[in-house]
């Protein structure tokens, strides 16, 4: 059966009895992680107890499809069920991918429960097979809902007894993403910025909210750069609005190679890559840092000079071709995502 992501919780902790089968997915991946969190939390289940719980990760499952059957199948010596976590939201899922889930989930079985995690799926037999089924819940996350956004933000000022016009509110939902997770961060940080602070302005919080398009557009160069194209196309797909967009993008993609290549040129001469990082001016914020030394293994010089100009050609072809701009941009996230995963694997 499918549930609303907003009823999912009550669900869970009172009606759970009869299922043992539950499948998060959708383009709001942040939701899909929240839903998943919170589910270990109400039911439980320890990711750490390898007697008990069971974690399948979606390459694994790939090259070797066995592995699911062989784990449902799998008793739980010191727990009534066995917990198999299935994540399957960074690989593509083919038609041989759904019936082999299919085939092994047919016959009911209340000595597991099956956690799935995804991410888009196209509404076809797989999905309905999962909806239409009594012991299985389908909980579809897609964007965040503007009302989802409005109630927490109107509850945290409620908290703090902090009163401003109304617009504030809306104006804030403006600079939020479409990513819970990504909502979830920046109203904890206000959270806190409140605690902690008195007097505080509309001027302040409106600093303090970071700006999503940025953090947006970070994840689909994160995404290519990383070698994920689906990743990278669908976050894409997620903010593309106009040809504002691709510029930006690009700009973007041009300012994360060019600080590649600048480190990759001081490295050449001080032969220490996390020195050189720490050091840097301006210098790189350190949740960023892991994802910096990881990116100056994957490219090199030659690379990326080949990949800045084709960066300064998409400019100007998307300048110049306003209506297949987005095919352009979409052809060059594909292409730079594939020789990233490429060069990751060897």
């Amino acid at each position: 059966m499918k549930i609303d992501p907003n009823f999912y919780d009550d669900y869970l902790k009172n009606k759970f009895e009869n299922i043992n089968i539950i499948f998060l997915y959708g383009t709001n991946i942040g939701l899909v992680d929240l839903t998943y969190d919170k589910t270990l939390k109400i039911l439980e289940i320890d990711t750490n107890d390898p007697f008990s719980v069971s974690k399948i990760d979606g390459n694994e499952f790939k090259n070797n499809p066995s592995i699911l059957h062989d784990n449902i199948n799998t008793l739980s010596v010191f727990s009534e069920k066995r917990f198999i976590l299935l994540d399957l939201i960074h690989i593509s899922i083919n038609k041989s991918l759904e019936d082999i889930i299919l085939e092994t989930v047919e016959i009911k079985n209340y000595s597991y429960l099956l956690i799935i995690k995804a991410s888009n799926l196209k509404i076809n037999s797989f999905i309905k097979h999962f909806q239409n089924i009594d012991n299985a819940i389908l909980v579809p996350c897609y964007e965040e809902k503007i009302n989802t956004i409005y109630s927490k933000l109107s509850d945290l000022f409620s908290k703090h007894k902090i009163n401003f016009k109304r617009d504030i509110i809306k104006n804030l939902m403006l600079k939020l993403s479409s990513n819970s997770l990504t909502n979830e961060m920046e109203i904890e940080k206000l959270d806190v910025f409140l605690t902690n602070n008195k007097n505080v302005t509309e001027e302040m919080i409106y600093t303090l909210i970071s700006n999503n398009d940025d953090l947006n557009l970070n994840k689909v160069i994160e995404n290519c750069s990383n070698g994920k194209p689906r990743d990278a196309l669908t976050s894409f797909e997620n903010i593309y609005e106009n040809q504002s967009t691709t510029i930006a993008l690009i700009r973007m993609f041009v300012n994360h190679f060019k600080l590649i290549e600048r480190i990759l040129l001081l490295f050449e001469k001080n032969k220490n890559l996390e020195n050189v990082i720490n050091n840097i001016k301006p210098p790189i914020f350190f949740k960023k840092r892991e994802f910096i030394i990881f990116q100056c293994n994957v490219w090199n010089l030659k690379l990326i000079n080949v990949i800045l100009t084709r960066l300064i050609e998409l400019e100007v072809k998307c300048k110049l071709n306003h209506f297949s701009e987005k095919i352009i941009l979409s052809q060059f996230i594909l292409s730079t995502s594939i020789l990233a995963r490429n060069r990751i694997k060897s």
